[in-house]
């Protein structure tokens, strides 16, 4: 988003030279011929910097500076204007927040580099730092732009959005995409009720709905029939289930999961690895950006190869993948040989690290009650350790009524903590 500035300055061929030049440079520039208008305009446009001249009538430059920054809450950077005579009264305003000042008669290369300069060091030049960081979802493939369509209609609503994906599949990435700057969406804090992170101050993320407890489903529920008509701002919930699969999970209110109904369904990998070679080179370019990484090539042989793999792990695998395979060798070209070797070693390492996995070996000489028997005491006591050995905990992830679990566990010989 192109950075918007405020002209303030009595002399009508001054506003009209600074605006003509700034939007020349790709600005978004609103003038003002005085402080009341300079102040209606920034009621309403909100700018990234502002270009104060001194001497205005009615109310000079440093005064109207001074009431601006006189509450201590506005962080809008200004650069005074001033003529040889006054150089000092602008070295003097930065004494009361001015963060820099350009001479009159004006120097096009002073006057842009004093305001690129600026720009860099606000809260414009973080926002855009954070928005050259943050991921973008990648692909040319239908589902994908579809997708992409969908999420820019809904910018301008407040309304809940749901989205059910499989883990890995960069349901972060699209809430993130939904949200216009990097500052608008903020992880929920599950330490704290819903009602303390109230009212709304960015769309509050939840990562995964079914790792919400009773409380703070009620709340939730709560929060989103109601707040929402009052903010700008939006709850944003995601999960790896779909709606007939939370149907079956006695876990979750059943009135959450009628609102799970119209979620949006973030595609596997799998649905369109037609955009893996754009993804590949998305992310070779990424590690190579942001964590200084050699930059090496995917050849044509390499990116079939690739296309053809199941990505168990989904695009979160295939990040993976792309991030070893850079750290092996700085040579630009890619081998096959490379490639199936990280690939073993990813595909382990996810393995190991997926709390979804188990991997139990069944003595063939058991019959089957005894085979099932050993089977449901390795899962239970995976889950348990999972669950910091709460009966609660262990309930809604296995998706069993408490009272069964007690006789199950004890059956097994499995020890809880009754809670």
């Amino acid at each position: 988003m192109n950075a918007r500035i405020l002209v303030v300055d009595d002399e009508p061929d001054i506003r009209l030279l600074l605006k003509d030049i700034l939007e020349d440079e790709g600005y978004i520039v609103d003038v003002a011929e005085h402080a009341r208008a300079a102040n209606d305009i920034r009621q309403v446009s909100n700018p990234d910097l502002v270009l104060l001249d001194i001497w205005m009538p009615r109310v000079d430059g440093v005064t109207l500076l001074k009431q601006w920054k006189a509450s201590g809450d506005d962080r809008c950077p200004v650069v005074m204007m001033s003529g040889h005579g006054t150089v000092e009264t602008a070295v003097e305003a930065t004494r009361y927040g001015a963060i820099d000042f350009v001479e009159k008669p004006l120097s096009m290369a002073k006057l842009l580099s004093t305001v690129k300069s600026a720009l860099s060091g606000s809260d414009y030049g973080q926002r855009q730092e954070n928005l050259r960081c943050r991921e973008e979802p990648i692909g040319n493939s239908r589902i994908v732009q579809d997708l992409k369509q969908r999420m820019l209609e809904l910018r301008g609503s407040s309304q809940p959005v749901f989205l059910t994906g499989p883990n890995g599949s960069g349901k972060r990435v699209w809430a993130d995409f939904l949200c216009e700057t990097t500052d608008d969406l903020i992880i929920f804090d599950r330490s704290l009720d819903i009602a303390q992170q109230l009212p709304l101050t960015a769309n509050i993320y939840i990562e995964e709905i079914s790792d919400l407890g009773p409380d703070h489903q009620r709340q939730l529920l709560e929060a989103m029939r109601t707040y929402r008509r009052e903010s700008k701002f939006r709850f944003i919930v995601a999960s790896r289930f779909n709606h007939k699969e939370l149907e079956k999970n006695s876990q979750i209110d059943q009135d959450l999961v009628q609102m799970w109904s119209s979620a949006i369904s973030i595609p596997s990998l799998q649905e369109h690895i037609e955009d893996i070679p754009e993804l590949l080179g998305y992310y070779v370019n990424w590690y190579s950006d942001h964590e200084q990484l050699p930059y090496r090539h995917f050849n044509v042989a390499a990116q079939n190869l690739l296309r053809n793999h199941h990505w168990s792990g989904d695009i979160a695998q295939l990040k993976r993948f792309v991030k070893s395979i850079l750290t092996n060798s700085e040579s630009e070209q890619i081998e096959l040989h490379e490639i199936e070797q990280t690939l073993r070693q990813v595909i382990a390492t996810t393995e190991a690290e997926s709390g979804n996995r188990m991997h139990i070996t069944v003595d063939m000489d058991l019959d089957l009650r005894e085979a099932r028997e050993a089977f449901e005491r390795e899962y239970l006591s995976q889950h348990l350790a999972l669950s910091g050995n709460n009966i609660a905990e262990l309930a809604r992830r296995v998706g069993q009524e408490r009272t069964h679990l007690y006789r199950k566990l004890k059956s097994l010989g499995l020890q809880t903590k009754k809670q």
